[in-house]
């Protein structure tokens, strides 16, 4: 996030000072920011005063929602603009989760304002990220709260694109605070929205990956343009002759309990449901506390890295596997 809001701080100031000369000053727009932090469903903050009173929206006669209460700040240089935005992500609210350890508990949203003798607004917004039922089953009853309270807005948020794509009439801005702040984006001849999804590019997180680019992917309405395409098997006489080589996600209870007896992890206390792809979703934490008894730390460690490692030396020969069948389709033709 912090490159794109370091470009955009460049690009919008770049292109005032390239349109509004010297001589020009005296036309020369106003630039203006506030910056909000959405919590639960209805609960808005000011991050860029440290004691906030209540944030509220209203909706304005030009057909804007405007931030009540919440603090207004000019700036004149793109530095000025980083340096407000750094101070409010700062006090921004975050929460350890087994996934990871600084987790956005709500949305941010930056709204820089640009007055002169036309009006814009540019709304970036950091979005808390969506959790699955079972990477927040382990989490408080707060935290789930959260989440759930998380995933209802983004819900919200695709519903609204979906009509705007759609062109509907009616666009049902009004079920969250997130989507109200971002009325003018979706009513607003002109108004441009732009979705852009953070992707891990490490192996172990393939399957968080690929659920994210299908919430984005759900979100713009184009979710029915994916294709799901099953990898072709390795046709070579020597490959076959083999037994095949699975991942740890892929190993059920009887394949985890070889390879943990081959670590001589001794002290793993599995259930009939533990297999391999419970045991990679979990975190260190997780398997602290649900698969040794005195939530040994470093064993805990131990496996996970056993278990990772393990992921990236069979992944390493299946990729060889695929060059090999690459290269026997070439042969053919």
């Amino acid at each position: 996030m912090s490159g794109i809001e370091t470009r955009t701080a460049h690009g919008l100031f770049q292109a005032i000072d390239s349109n509004f000369s010297d001589k020009n000053q005296s036309a020369r727009p106003i630039i203006t920011m506030q910056f909000v932090e959405l919590c639960g469903s209805k609960e808005v903050k000011d991050l860029l005063v440290k004691r906030s009173g209540e944030v509220k929206l209203a909706d304005d006669e030009d057909g804007s929602v405007r931030l009540l209460n919440a603090a207004s700040h000019e700036v004149t240089t793109p530095a000025d603009l980083l340096e407000r935005i750094m101070l409010a992500k700062g006090r921004r609210a975050t929460e350890a989760t087994d996934k990871n350890g600084v987790s956005s508990r709500s949305h941010a949203v930056c709204q820089i304002q640009i007055k002169g003798h036309r009006r814009g607004v540019l709304t970036l917004i950091d979005c808390a990220g969506s959790e699955r039922k079972h990477d927040s089953m382990y989490h408080s009853s707060e935290r789930q709260k959260e989440s759930a309270e998380i995933n209802a807005s983004l819900y919200a948020l695709k519903e609204c694109i979906r009509a705007r794509a759609s062109k509907n009439k009616r666009i049902p801005f009004r079920s969250s605070s997130l989507t109200r702040i971002l009325k003018e984006s979706f009513e607003r001849d002109g108004a441009r929205l732009c979705v852009i999804a953070c992707a891990a590019p490490n192996a172990t997180d393939t399957e968080h990956t690929m659920e994210t680019l299908k919430t984005v992917a759900s979100i713009v309405g184009v979710d029915d343009q994916i294709k799901e395409e099953k990898a072709h098997a390795v046709t070579s006489q020597k490959l076959e002759s083999r037994p095949a080589i699975l991942v740890p996600k892929q190993w059920d209870h009887e394949h985890l309990k070889k390879f943990l007896a081959h670590k001589k992890m001794n002290r793993v206390q599995l259930n009939e449901t533990h297999d391999g792809k419970a045991l990679m979703k979990m975190s260190v934490p997780q398997m602290r506390a649900h698969l040794f008894e005195d939530r040994d730390k470093e064993l805990a460690q131990k496996l996970f890295n056993f278990l990772r490692k393990e992921n990236d030396r069979v992944s390493k020969i299946q990729r060889k596997e695929r060059e090999i069948l690459k290269k026997e389709r070439k042969g053919r033709v």
